[in-house]
């Protein structure tokens, strides 16, 4: 009753979290002037932190590493700022320089792109006037006493010179909020990392309490993961920005150097930064150049070094380590940055991923793992069963190909297929599954088999065979004569028929001959026919145990020197409660896998071939 109350929780619980909910995000935005600085200082420190480990390995003070990191973080920051502001000021100087050629290209767009859109409008308006009966009530236009008409007078406002003081009072107002938000952090963060193994103790006794083991493996997963990915980010938009640096000089474009830069820079956004750098670098590109194969070679680096880095230094460099998933980094980015304005949108992936490590740890907060973070939230073999459930046969191939492409079929079988028949037969012992889901079910699994024996489907099989993944003694090739196939019966139910068509295809992966057979038609089974092994599959055996007994035995008659293993779908065979034994009915063997199938007919059939 317990579990039931946790599981089933009152209103009042869902609506103390949503009010709880509310006040947070109250206070992230009413607090953000006091919330940013120290967000910025926290991630900062976590960026420095492996270089403050570093140098206290090398023997330096805690006060000495510090100093050194955070000088060397000013040094950086600085030096990057200036150039990147003396770029700045000289490409904005030299754009009148450039008037003539933007002005032809926008003469040009227009005649291409909304000239002819104009066009047709002003044409279309001139139409509807003249059939507007209001037209004719318009009043002519007043002449003066000379006939010609009166033409309005154009009127200028200037302002005056603005005074010495003016002009530093506006420069003030721009350049001390960022100043003052800088020193606020670089002070926050000194004083964090003097104490940072203080303060990582403190917030582990607070939030943990006597649970030391679980805050602690928690608080060691957030910074571990944090710390790799600043390290990670920055490394690879700096190699991003010196390849668009490099790449812009060589094609020509002027202030190669800022675009790199900015680049750099405007990467800490995620999936839109670059492409903001590298729009701002085509219109440049664009306007530098009398023609437009300047910024055809800018768009083109631009997306060259984009798809290079984002398909193999990126996901080499930490793939997934950050536990996100793409659409919970954009609809972060979205959040926080109409939360906290453009900080809130380089802290995006940073704060979303506090909250995945959050959940992950803290059973009240699993949901935003679920939500967030990368890992399925299905297994394969509920995935399988969801699939199968609505018919989805297409997803299932796929699935089967991908999956092939590391392991084999037998362990796909086991895994992903039989896990997933299980889940199916327990849903349907308490009839919760309808007659018409049973036929998409079944209709789905048998399009899968189809794609197992499916020519095609070699290819995917370069890791699967078990011969090429037998450890210890070198199984040999099976080369058997058609006459001489595996034989393989379902016994008593469906899934056993399907089960059964499944092994048969499992057989053929793994090169041995084998056909299937109902037990309805044994009886045309010739006597004396030579199959050397036979795999009797059964669902339950204490359902079927007269059936199986009497199947046996026939086979026993018809083929008396064949090797008989039953195959149990649902039951372990180390189960104590799995009767009737197989030895016991006069069976060979007893197997409940696919992938002990295999081995059993390579161990019954190796002496034979």
């Amino acid at each position: 009753m317990q579990e039931e109350g946790h599981s089933h929780r009152p209103p009042s619980d869902q609506l103390a979290k949503l009010v709880g909910g509310a006040i947070l995000l109250f206070m992230l935005d009413y607090g953000r002037d006091v919330i940013i600085p120290i967000a910025l200082a926290v991630f900062l420190a976590l960026f420095l932190a492996p270089m403050i480990r570093r140098l206290r390995h090398w023997g330096l003070g805690q006060g000495q590493a510090v100093t050194i990191s955070v000088l060397l973080l000013f040094i950086t920051v600085s030096a990057t700022t200036v150039v990147l502001a003396s770029q700045a000021i000289r490409l904005a100087s030299s754009l009148p320089q450039y008037e003539r050629t933007i002005r032809s290209k926008l003469q040009d767009l227009d005649r291409l792109t909304l000239g002819k859109l104009n066009a047709i409008v002003n044409q279309a308006d001139r139409m509807v006037g003249k059939l507007s009966p209001e037209n004719a009530r318009k009043p002519a236009p007043t002449a003066t006493s000379g006939g010609e008409a009166r033409q309005p007078m154009r009127v200028q406002i200037e302002e005056p010179h603005a005074k010495p003081f003016e002009i530093l009072s506006r420069i003030a107002k721009v350049v001390l909020p960022p100043l003052e938000m800088a020193g606020i952090v670089l002070i926050v963060l000194v004083f964090i990392l003097l104490d940072y193994e203080l303060l990582r103790d403190r917030i582990i006794r607070l939030v943990g309490g006597s649970n030391l083991r679980t805050t602690t493996r928690a608080i060691t997963d957030a910074t571990e993961r944090l710390s790799r990915f600043f390290v990670s980010q920055f490394a690879v938009n700096a190699l991003v920005g010196v390849l668009v640096a490099v790449g812009l000089g060589l094609a020509g474009l002027d202030g190669a150097m800022f675009w790199g830069g900015l680049t750099a820079v405007s990467r800490f956004i995620p999936y839109v930064g670059i492409w903001l750098a590298a729009g701002a670098a085509t219109i440049m590109a664009a306007a530098m150049s009398d023609g437009w194969s300047l910024m055809i070679q800018a768009i083109l680096i631009f997306l060259f070094i984009e798809i290079v880095i984002a398909q193999y230094f990126e996901p080499k460099l930490y793939g997934h380590s950050t536990g996100l998933s793409p659409l919970a980094v954009v609809i972060s980015a979205i959040f926080w940055s109409a939360l906290w304005g453009p900080v809130g949108l380089i802290l995006a992936t940073p704060l979303t991923l506090c909250l995945v490590v959050a959940g992950r740890h803290v059973r009240a907060l699993n949901f935003l793992e679920l939500l967030l973070g990368d890992l399925s939230a299905l297994t394969q073999a509920e995935r399988f069963y969801q699939r199968a459930l609505s018919g989805d046969s297409a997803d299932l191939v796929r699935g089967l190909r991908k999956f092939l492409r590391e392991k084999s079929l037998a362990q796909y079988c086991d895994q992903v297929l039989l896990a997933a028949i299980r889940l199916a037969y327990d849903d349907f012992s308490k009839h919760e599954i309808t007659h018409a889901e049973q036929g998409r079910m079944a209709g789905a699994i048998l399009a899968l088999i189809e794609a197992m024996s499916a020519r095609g489907l070699h290819k995917f099989r370069g890791k699967g065979s078990a011969l090429e993944q037998a450890s210890g003694a070198a199984r040999c090739k099976l080369d058997l004569s058609p006459n001489e196939a595996v034989l393989v019966l379902g016994l008593g139910h469906e899934v056993s028929d399907l089960v059964a068509k499944v092994l048969v295809s499992v057989f053929d992966s793994e090169h041995l001959r084998a056909r299937s057979l109902s037990v309805e038609a044994l009886s045309e089974l010739a006597s004396g026919s030579v199959h050397p092994l036979v795999f009797v599959v059964c669902v339950a055996p204490e359902d079927h145990a007269e059936l199986l007994v009497d199947t046996l035995a026939a086979l026993r008659l018809k083929l008396p020197g064949a090797k008989l293993v039953v195959m149990r779908v649902l039951e372990e065979v180390a189960a104590p409660h799995a009767r009737p034994s197989a030895v016991e009915v006069g069976a060979d063997g007893l197997v409940a896998s696919y992938q002990a199938a295999i081995d059993l007919s390579y161990d019954l059939l190796a002496p034979a071939a």
